[in-house]
């Protein structure tokens, strides 16, 4: 067996390994209580920006141009 006692993969042992494994990562993250700052959201696990204009595609749109356009601007050298 490799590290952390996992099973070479295509054995039974570790198809075994791999659904334990699984379940029990399912629910330790659907065991945790969700922050009361949240509570009104529903059930189930929230993934995304801390912030809601970090959602906004306009306003990134226009900071990835710009982003992109210094990043181009380095990578050209300046001949005299």
């Amino acid at each position: 067996m490799a590290k952390n006692n996992r099973p070479e993969p295509g054995t039974p042992e570790f198809e075994i390994w791999l659904n334990n494994r699984a379940k029990n990562r399912a629910q330790e993250i659907f065991s945790k209580d969700i922050p009361e700052e949240l509570s009104d959201v529903g059930m189930g696990i929230i993934a995304g920006p801390e912030k809601p204009e970090d959602l906004m595609p306009e306003r990134t749109i226009s900071e990835d141009i710009k982003i992109d356009k210094e990043q181009k601007k380095n990578k050209l050298k300046r001949v005299k």
